[in-house]
This record gives structure tokens, sequence and C-alpha cells, in this order.
């Protein structure tokens, strides 16, 4: 069993993910506004003003996301996974943990027993992290 692991967020991760995901709302958000620009016959200056405008709003809701996630700190210790975070302490027995998965982007998902899912967020290599916990985890 390995003991003393430990992770926490990293703003790189978080840069990166941010990147793609205003990139991808803007553009979405362009075709759209387009879209109902051509079918409605409504004038096109008002699709990129708006378009940035959400996406920028998008922008914001999730800097304020990470000004809490940022402060997360995961580890193994004495056979449990421990979180520490602004709104204390979790902690959960390995045995009870029943798999965990690198998730789309920088996340990792814990599935544990009682059906109860647990994300690790903005982590540098989601999947090493991942196979780091199902070692320590018991079989």
């Amino acid at each position: 069993m390995t003991e003393g692991l430990s992770w926490a967020p990293k703003r790189a991760e978080f840069l990166r993910r941010e990147v793609w995901v205003v990139g991808i709302t803007f553009g979405a958000l362009v075709v759209v506004g387009l879209g109902l620009s051509y079918v409605l016959t409504w004038p096109v200056f008002w699709v990129l003003p708006t378009a940035l405008m959400l996406s920028i709003g998008f922008l914001l809701d999730d800097i304020m996301r990470w000004r809490v996630v940022r402060q997360d700190r995961w580890e193994i210790s004495d056979g449990q996974l421990r979180h520490d975070g602004p709104d204390g302490t979790f902690t959960v027995p390995l045995s009870e943990i029943v798999e965990v998965r690198a998730g789309v982007g920088s996340r990792i998902i814990v599935q544990l027993r009682s059906g109860r899912r647990v994300v690790l967020r903005y982590l540098p290599d989601p999947a090493q992290t991942a196979a780091q916990i199902n070692a320590a985890c018991p079989k």
C-alpha cells in the first residue's frame, strides 16, 4: 500500500481548461447567433459583442469557482483518502473506494460504495493520479 501521496490543483491546468472552454463557448455562441440572424433577418452586428459578453460571464463564474478549488488538498494517509478544503476536512477509507478513473480534462472521479462520487479537479496528470489512488486501495 502506498502512503504519503498528496495532490493539489494546479493553476496551469485551470488556465488550459479555460482557454478551451471559453473558446468553444464563444465559437458556439457565434454560430448560433449568426444562424438566428440569418433565419430571423436580424442585423449581424449584435452577434460578436453578445457572444463575447456571455463568454466573459462564464469565464468569471469559473474564476470564482477556481478561487475556492485552488485551496483543495488531497492526500492518502493512514488508509484514508483525505480532502482538506475551505469547507473543512473530508475523509474516505480506502476500502470504501470502488473505482477511480480519469475523467474528461484534468478531473479524477472517485466512485464510493455508497454510490457517491467525489471529483478531484485541475490535477496535472489525472491518469497517473488515478493509478496511484487505485494502487493504494486494498484489493
